[in-house]
């Protein structure tokens, strides 16, 4: 009955552990791996093995700024399991990530020709264990991903420097981003911010920003299967924000992305 009371506040209870295959992969890949569960000192009910993946958001209220956990996607490993004591349980599962899941490898989200930039990237994607018992506290593990970004959001970063503009940082917001009747789909969006690194006549400030009558540059991508929706918010000196939008179909290899962007940002 003791070791029952313990098991029941989460000691000497069931252990959880989740071992990735793939920690490293992009949107709409699909993340493999193994739910190792290691029975207790006393026989449990569990009613499910959760895999939720997360993310951090940024939020506003009243003003003020603050970050948050934020669920992406919950997926059912295992439904009701009655562990024995001392019972090892291997739940293997094969997870797709959704293509708008945020990105967060801060090397390949650099600028070409412009690695004294690294961007900041505040992007954390997990993989959260939920093993829940019954009358009992959830157990929980945590697992983090590196998120490469999709080729089409590297083609972007690179026309960008072309064009002179720097990837500086990147975050995930909370909310919807909307346009042309799309909508992002998970609850928040990911924004990535150029900052120019030479004047309007195209002359180098040797490695300063500063000079361009545009200010900064916030792109927004939204992938679905039929391309990628690019979001573009322009902030200008003294003329205020303006957003232009962009999609990259099928045929997006075949484009001068430089010359697009030139057009919006002109």
């Amino acid at each position: 009955m003791f070791k029952k009371l313990l098991a029941a506040v989460g000691v000497g209870g069931a252990m959880v552990d989740t071992v990735l295959d793939n920690p490293s992969l992009r949107p709409g890949d699909t993340l493999t791996g193994k739910v190792l569960i290691k029975g207790g000192g006393v026989p449990q009910s569990i009613e499910y093995v959760d895999l939720v993946l997360m993310t951090e958001v940024e939020k506003k209220i009243n003003g003020e700024e603050y970050r948050a956990s934020h669920a992406l996607q919950r997926y059912r490993v295992s439904g009701a399991i009655q562990l024995s004591a001392g019972q090892d349980m291997i739940l293997p599962f094969a997870l797709g990530l959704p293509l708008e899941t945020p990105v967060n490898n801060a090397q390949a989200l650099a600028s070409p020709g412009f690695q004294a930039y690294l961007p900041r990237v505040r992007a954390a994607v997990w993989i959260h264990t939920d093993l829940a018992i019954a009358s009992a506290r959830d157990a929980e593990d945590r697992d983090f991903l590196d998120i490469h970004p999709l080729p089409q959001m590297l083609q972007l970063i690179s026309a960008m420097a072309q064009l002179g503009y720097a990837h500086v940082s990147s975050d995930v917001e909370a909310g919807a981003a909307r346009f042309n009747n799309i909508q992002s789909s998970l609850g928040c969006y990911q924004e990535f911010e150029f900052k120019p690194t030479r004047n309007n006549f195209g002359n180098s400030f040797g490695g300063g920003f500063g000079g361009s009558s545009v200010k900064e540059v916030e792109i927004t991508c939204i992938p679905r299967t039929e391309g990628v929706h690019v979001l573009l918010e322009v902030d200008r000196r003294y003329r205020g924000d303006s957003y232009r939008s962009l999609r990259m179909g099928s045929d997006w290899q075949h484009v001068n992305w430089q010359e697009q962007l030139q057009r919006v940002l002109a």
